[in-house]
This record gives C-alpha cells, sequence and structure tokens, in this order.
C-alpha cells in the first residue's frame, strides 16, 4: 500500500501533532521517538568514512520537520531500524523511499535529507526494505494518501528498488535504480519479473555507468526484453548508460542527470523528474541531458560539458541545427 501524504498544515498545527506519533501502536514495531526537528537544526551522526562529494551535506538548510525513529523486531533474531521525516510546511503530495548504498547496516541520512530539502515525505531503514511503520506515521501525521510514491536509490540501494518491483508491486509507482548491485558479490533475488508491476501501471528507470561494469544489467535488461516484448517493456521500463561514468556518478565525461535530487529540477536535465512525468502525465523520458561540472555533485560549479544520453539501445544523432558538439544539437531517434 502506498504511503501517505497529504494537506499542508500551519506549522504549530504540525508541531503540535508530530509527537503524537510516539503513541503509534504497530504490529512487531516499536516507535522510539518522534519529535519535531526546528529548521536547520538537524546534525547527522558522525561518518565513519569520507563521503562523495555528490552526496547532500547541506543539512543546516533543512526545513522543519516531523523526525520519526522505530525499530522493527519482525523475527526473534532481527532489529530493523527505521527513519520518516516528514515536512512540517511545503511538502509536494509525494513519498519518496530511500534505499542503502554497499552492502547496507545504516540509515541514508543522505539521501533524506536531499529527499526532504525537495519537499518529500521520505524513510529509510539500515535494511533497505519499506517499513510498515513509515506508512502509519504518514498517514497519522498528514490524513491522507499520498499522490504518488516513488523509490529511487543507487547500487545496493538500486538492487533494492528492483526487488520492490518484484514483490510488492503496489508499494511504488515509479522506481529509479541506478547500478543494482547484480553482481560483487550479491545475492541477488532479481529475476526481472516486473509483470505486476508493469499492469498495474508502474515505471522504471535503470541507470548505470559505462565504467561501472554494465554487463550483469544489460543482460537484464535484454532479458526483460526478451520475454515480455520491446513494445511492452518500451511503455514502463527504460536503461540509459552513461558513456565514461563510474559508479553512481564521477568519471570524467557528463555524470549529472538527476540522481542527486535538487529543487527546481526539470525533467530536460533530471531522469528523476522525468520519471515522475511518466508516472504523473504518461509523459514518456526521451532522453536526458547529462552534465559535467567542475566540481562532482556542485550545480554552482562551472559546467564543463553536456552529452544528451538516450534511452538504450538507442544513440544521440545530430539535429544538423548547429555545427558544434553540444547536447542541444543532439536528439534521440
Amino acid at each position: 500500500m502506498a504511503l501517505g501524504l497529504c494537506c499542508l498544515a500551519p506549522l504549530s498545527s504540525q508541531a503540535q501533532s508530530c509527537p503524537a506519533l510516539r503513541g503509534l501502536r504497530l504490529e512487531s514495531t516499536t516507535v522510539i521517538s518522534a519529535q519535531l526537528v526546528d529548521s536547520g537544526k538537524f546534525v547527522p551522526p558522525i561518518r565513519v568514512r569520507r563521503v562523495s562529494p555528490e552526496f547532500f551535506t547541506a543539512f543546516n538548510t533543512l526545513p522543519a520537520f516531523c523526525r520519526v525513529q522505530a525499530v522493527a523486531r519482525p523475527s526473534s533474531d532481527s532489529e530493523i531500524s527505521i527513519e520518516v521525516w516528514l515536512p512540517a510546511t511545503g511538502w509536494n503530495h509525494r513519498y519518496l523511499g530511500v534505499g542503502n548504498g554497499s552492502f547496507g547496516g545504516s540509515i541514508n541520512y543522505d539521501r533524506l535529507g536531499e529527499s526532504l530539502r525537495s519537499g518529500y515525505a521520505t524513510s529509510s531503514t539500515d535494511t533497505g526494505h519499506r517499513g510498515r511503520a513509515s506508512e502509519a506515521a504518514i498517514d497519522a501525521f498528514y490524513h491522507s494518501p499520498p499522490a504518488r510514491s516513488y523509490f529511487s536509490s543507487c547500487s545496493n540501494g538500486g538492487r533494492q528498488g528492483l526487488m520492490e518491483a518484484e514483490r510488492y508491486p503496489a508499494d511504488y509507482d515509479g522506481i529509479m535504480a541506478g547500478a543494482p548491485a547484480t553482481h560483487f558479490g550479491f545475492k541477488t533475488f532479481i529475476t526481472g519479473d516486473f509483470a505486476a508491476f508493469q499492469k498495474r501501471g508502474g515505471k522504471i528507470i535503470i541507470y548505470h555507468g559505462g565504467n561501472d561494469r554494465p554487463e550483469a544489467n544489460l543482460n537484464l535488461f535484454s532479458s526483460v526484453r526478451g520475454r515480455m516484448g520491446d513494445e511492452t517493456v518500451s511503455n514502463f521500463l527504460q536503461f540509459y548508460l552513461l558513456p565514461g561514468m563510474g559508479h553512481c556518478g564521477s568519471g570524467d565525461e557528463p555524470n549529472d542527470f538527476g540522481q542527486w535530487l535538487r529543487p527546481g529540477d526539470i525533467p530536460q536535465n533530471s531522469l528523476f523528474s522525468a520519471l515522475e512525468e511518466w508516472v504523473e502525465k504518461d509523459v514518456r523520458p526521451n532522453g536526458v541531458i547529462a552534465t559535467k561540472f567542475a566540481i562532482d555533485g556542485n550545480a554552482r560549479s562551472a559546467v564543463v560539458r553536456k552529452r544528451r544520453i538516450c534511452p538504450y539501445p538507442q544513440t544521440a544523432r545530430s539535429n544538423h541545427l548547429g555545427s558544434d558538439s553540444g547536447a542541444a544539437n543532439f536528439v534521440c531517434p
């Protein structure tokens, strides 16, 4: 069931309702904290290792939000930490679930931060699984289901997104799965059986860097096309191969295309915005303009170059309207 988001309420009203979420009664789950975090006051846990430069770090710019922390124990030998972040004002009537990178094991505060900043009610667990605490907290806070529910993550998180589409096809309307970890020692549990997700109108965008061993996911995409047919697949699933890009980003070629959320993103330069438009307006994406910034992940730094990326296996071609190799002079077939 999609998680609930809803109508805007005054900050004072939301501030009063946030602590009340501490009293939620959930099967196998205990809410341990529910508190309003004032604008700019959230401080993330100390990082054990240096983060990628693309990761969100501007936590001091976040708006006020209700922070719900819970622990789920679905079995005697399991303990799953959950965080749900709910904008006190200004949310966009959408829910965004975020997964884990690498091998998981921790809350993804970077993704929570960028999601909240862009207006989403959002949640993360230390396993990547979707928790019922999220559903209950959002519904209790906003008193209404969301307009749409999305998932976006990369690496192990990309794998988690595809697992959601296979196992729980009713959870999300749109899934953006970056570099799904279908190798590097992971037990993938991915079969490519997206039939139920496709039948209910769900949309998936997969992306992978050309310098990041994309062969396993290209094979997965080809197998889905072979099983379901190109016409069916083109209406719900796209794959984008980014030449010269590393794992989830980085590299000397254009590598910024909406995998990092920013307020004001548009479908022309953000695959995630294009996914939303596909889900909400039935406008199928027809490529994206990727950008190489002087400082990876910093959209305020100088633009080094741009490139139009088409849905695989298409390649961009010249529109014969200009003489240079700029992205504006290329189109997708």
